[in-house]
C-alpha cells in the first residue's frame, strides 16, 4: 500500500513540475483541428499546477504516515492490528487440500520481527465419507520481545472426502495460543 502511495505522490509531483502547456499538447491537443485556438488559458494551467501540488502533498503525507507506521518497533497494539488484517486477508476459499500455512501468514503480517510458529491442530470426529472440522492454531510472537504475542485460528471443514474447495475462516486473538 505504501508503495502505491509513493508512486502516486511522485507522479503528481512530476505533473506539478512538468510544463503544463507541453503536457496539454502531448495528451489533449490531438483532439482538435486547430489546437492553438482551443488551448486553455494561463489561469487554467496555473490551477492545474496548484491542484497537482496539493494532491502530491496529500499523497506524500499519506505515504510517509503509512511507511512510518510499518517501521516502528513492534508493540502489542501494532501486532493486534497486523493480526486482524492478516486474518481478514487469509479468510476465503482455498484449494481442496490447502489452507494458509506459516509462509502465507508471514507474508500477510509483512514484518520480519514477528515469528510465526505452527501450534496444535484440532480435528473433529466425523463419520466415514464425511467432511470433518479442522482448527489450526498459529502463534505470533515478537522476535525481540516474546511478551508481544497473538494467535491466529484457522477453521475449515475438510478431509479426504470433502468435495470442492474449502472455505477457510481465520480469526485473531491477542495473547498466546
Amino acid at each position: 500500500m505504501a508503495v502505491v502511495l509513493w508512486i502516486i505522490a511522485l507522479l503528481m509531483l512530476l505533473l506539478t513540475v512538468v510544463d503544463p502547456r507541453q503536457l496539454w499538447y502531448a495528451t489533449t491537443a490531438w483532439q482538435f483541428k486547430h489546437p492553438e485556438a482551443n488551448e486553455p488559458s494561463e489561469a487554467s494551467f496555473a490551477m492545474g499546477r496548484v491542484l497537482s501540488g496539493i494532491c502530491a502533498a496529500g499523497f506524500g503525507v499519506a505515504a510517509i504516515a503509512t511507511t512510518a507506521s510499518g517501521l516502528g518497533p513492534l508493540t502489542q497494539e501494532r501486532l493486534d492490528t497486523l493480526g486482524r488484517a492478516a486474518a481478514s486477508e487469509l479468510s476465503g476459499e482455498y484449494y481442496k487440500y490447502a489452507s494458509p500455512g506459516v509462509t502465507a501468514i508471514e507474508d500477510a503480517i509483512g514484518r520480519d520481527d514477528v515469528v510465526v510458529t505452527e501450534g496444535r491442530t484440532v480435528t473433529e470426529d466425523a463419520g466415514f465419507g464425511e467432511s470433518y472440522g479442522i482448527q489450526e492454531y498459529f502463534a505470533l510472537a515478537g522476535a525481540e520481545d516474546d511478551s508481544v504475542a497473538g494467535c491466529l485460528e484457522v477453521s475449515y471443514d475438510g478431509g479426504l472426502f470433502h468435495e470442492g474447495d474449502i472455505d477457510v475462516d481465520v480469526s485473531y486473538g491477542s495473547g498466546s495460543c
